[in-house]
């Protein structure tokens, strides 16, 4: 029996050396913050686990009259509301607490009019720290927690048609160490060296260009606006930096809920694809689109003729935004969208679910599903070891990564956070005079066989105590 005894979140600020623009919000600065909860596993000594995430501007909820002080009422709220209804929790296993806490957290949601993504931030926070604390308890690292029962994982319980199946058949035993980056490419970003202007002198690349030279990356995440015109300049120019640097990308796209039909969709579309110098290189490397329509109406079965006609026409089209509780890929999928996505602040165990029904699908009619993984902006320790665990537990091979790109550097934890990070992960991160630490990449690709090793992700323990507690006067007084 588990017991979640205690539980608390502390907060730092963050900055970005890039404005990082994407939907309707461009982030400098942000309020970034950590999760410690404390655990009593069958009476033994306590145990203690981790888990962080940025608080970023306009994206669980995309509201242009607010500001991003007024938006900080709803992120620290849901974070402090799971913290409460977390503590005191009891499940056999981190799958039933964190199954527990997500009841509790929807329903008061549910009640108090909070959208559903912005409430899974909390639960999620929470989740990823009892994993994280599960698996220090144990002694054994998160893929071989998950595959022996240790975590109690029951994707049946999420998704009931996969009642009776092998799930651990749809998941990789052993994942593999190393995944290609999908470099983020946002709306504000130079394309090529001569377009930049003040850049930071940090000795990090800035414009596409310097990052396809000095990275190796070939997989690409583009943001797009809705506009087939606007959109097919910037994509003709993604193309021409990368011919010119001899590189045959990958990409999905990013539609960023631009579009309110299944008519819009289409027609977006089919002007990028009919365009001469586009439309063959989309066709060569689209992997999927996500969430090009916005998520009031993107559950709507009015959408499931277009998203029929794209699917035949070999164009996968996938939510993320409109991923706003366990059962939403399930019912994308219903309507005919390829799959979902994997974002740490949606949750785990529901990510994990969802990979395991887009493989069980495709298995029984021979349709192509898929789940991606992407970037909340997330910050090396803790967010991306997470991410990557799992992205890897999954059998993918690419996911986004922006955090490295947008910021630079690690999320300030503590006094000895980068000594400990270079110490016991040294395949996942490298020295750097000016930040202390940074994202290795080596052609285009993360390492990670030490972040398998660990408990969750980050070998090393955590001592907050001297960061400010998360209140909504703490984070507002960083932004």
């Amino acid at each position: 029996m588990i017991e979640l005894i205690s539980a608390q979140a502390r907060v730092v600020r963050v900055q970005t050396r890039l404005p990082f623009r994407y939907g309707i919000a461009e982030m400098t600065v942000a309020p970034h913050t950590v999760v410690e909860v404390t655990l009593r596993i069958d009476g033994a000594e306590p145990v203690t686990g981790w888990a962080s995430e940025q608080l970023p501007p306009k994206w669980f909820t995309k509201d242009p009259t607010t500001s991003f002080s007024d938006d900080l009422e709803g992120l620290v709220g849901v974070v402090l509301h799971a913290l409460a209804a977390a503590r005191g929790l009891r499940g056999e296993t981190a799958f039933d607490l964190w199954h527990h806490l997500d009841t509790r957290q929807s329903a008061w949601a549910s009640a108090e009019g909070v959208p559903g993504l912005l409430a899974g931030l909390g639960t999620a926070l929470v989740e990823r720290a009892v994993i994280d604390a599960v698996c220090r308890a144990v002694g054994r690292p998160f893929v071989e927690s998950l595959h022996d029962g240790t975590l109690g994982f029951s994707p049946a319980d999420l998704h009931p048609e996969l009642a009776g199946t092998h799930w651990r058949a749809h998941l990789p035993g052993a994942p593999a160490p190393r995944l290609a980056v999908r470099h983020t490419v946002g709306f504000a970003d130079a394309l090529s060296d001569a377009e930049c202007v003040n850049p930071p002198q940090d000795g990090l690349p800035v414009s596409l260009e310097a990052v396809l030279r000095e990275t190796g990356v070939r997989f690409l995440k583009i943001k797009t606006a809705g506009d087939p015109a606007a959109d097919r300049v910037r994509l003709a120019g993604i193309f021409q930096v990368c011919d010119a640097a001899g590189v045959t990308p990958q990409l999905t796209i990013d539609g960023n809920e631009s579009m309110r039909d299944g008519a819009h969709l289409e027609r977006w579309i089919g002007e990028l694809r009919s365009d001469p110098e586009v439309g063959p290189r989309l066709r060569e490397s689209l992997i999927a689109v996500e969430q090009p329509v916005h998520r009031d109406v993107a559950l709507d079965p009015a959408l499931t003729g277009t998203l029929a006609r794209l699917a035949a026409d070999g164009i996968a089209v996938i939510i993320d935004e409109s991923d706003s509780d366990v059962g939403a890929v399930r019912r994308a999928l219903d309507l005919g969208y390829a799959g979902g996505t994997y974002k740490g602040c949606k949750g785990v165990f529901r990510g994990l679910a969802n990979a395991v029904l887009t493989a069980h699908r495709t298995a029984d009619d021979g349709r192509t599903r898929l789940m991606t993984a992407e970037d909340l902006s997330t910050l090396p320790p803790l967010t991306v070891s997470h991410d990557l665990v799992v992205a890897s537990a999954m059998g993918l091979t690419h996911l986004e990564r922006n955090g490295h790109h947008y910021f630079g550097r690690l999320a300030p934890l503590g006094a000895t956070i980068v000594d400990e990070a270079l110490a016991y992960h040294p395949d996942l991160y490298r020295a750097d005079d000016r930040v202390g630490a940074r994202l290795r990449i080596d052609g285009g690709d993360v390492t990670f066989a030490s972040a398998l090793a660990a408990p969750f992700g980050f070998s090393p323990t955590l001592d907050i105590g001297d960061l400010p507690e998360l209140t909504l006067e703490t984070a507002r007084a960083l932004i």
